[in-house]
């Protein structure tokens, strides 16, 4: 069980590969159960708009940590190569699917759905380029794509603050800055167990955007 690192050379332990796996792992089962919250409350005291918003971003949730739990998973290193393409294009889906209940339940309207249309066609211009892409000099463009997407937001701040509560604006930014500060380590190969680290980071994450989606758009 052991991923080549490109840019150090240095190839992921069998220590740090478990690492992932259980932190992301760990992320499937808060996954499931997150999804499963947010629709039954959703179901429960919303409309139809919460209830798919919050399925989509579930969803989301499901399809980065299974993917990246069975890439760190499988020792073919063969098969790695190939699926560490759809471990990547899983982020793209979670910061669209993230985006989502806060778009089309908070915002809505003419704002909210322009966003909504250029944060998907991002997505998959992104699945796109990383399917065709040889897997060699795309770190820099996925990750500036990554950034791009997660803090597209910033251009309707004012009406994203007046849209949100307090409590749910607060997480909504924890979960920015844990995304965003988890990079650093994912940049920095060289050292053992950083990418596990970032595994953490991105888990945390998506944590605090739960609870922003749970206080924003469905205990409201």
């Amino acid at each position: 069980m052991s991923a080549l690192n490109s840019k150090s050379g240095r190839p992921y332990t069998f220590e740090e590969e478990v690492w992932s796996c259980a932190i992301h792992g760990l992320g499937i089962v808060l996954s499931i159960a997150g999804l499963t919250t947010l629709v039954a409350l959703a179901a429960r005291y919303r409309d139809v708009w919460t209830v798919v918003s919050t399925a989509v971003f579930g969803v989301s949730m499901i399809v980065l940590y299974t993917a990246s739990t069975i890439y760190h998973a499988v020792p073919n290193l063969d098969l790695k190569r190939h699926l560490k393409k759809f471990d990547h294009i899983s982020i793209y889906y979670l910061i669209a699917g993230s985006y989502t209940p806060f778009l089309l339940v908070c915002m809505r309207g003419t704002l909210g759905w322009t966003i909504f249309g250029i944060i998907w066609a991002l997505a998959l211009t992104g699945t796109i380029l990383k399917l065709l892409s040889s897997g060699s000099g795309t770190k820099v463009w996925s990750i500036s794509l990554y950034l791009i997407m997660g803090w597209m937001i910033v251009i309707a701040s004012k009406q994203l603050v007046g849209a949100l509560p307090p409590i749910g604006l607060k997480f909504l930014v924890l979960g920015g800055f844990f995304y965003t500060a988890g990079i650093l380590f994912y940049v920095w190969k060289s050292r053992k167990y950083t990418h596990a680290i970032w595994h953490g980071f991105v888990l945390t994450g998506t944590i605090m955007h739960f609870f922003a989606v749970l206080y924003s758009c469905v205990l409201i």
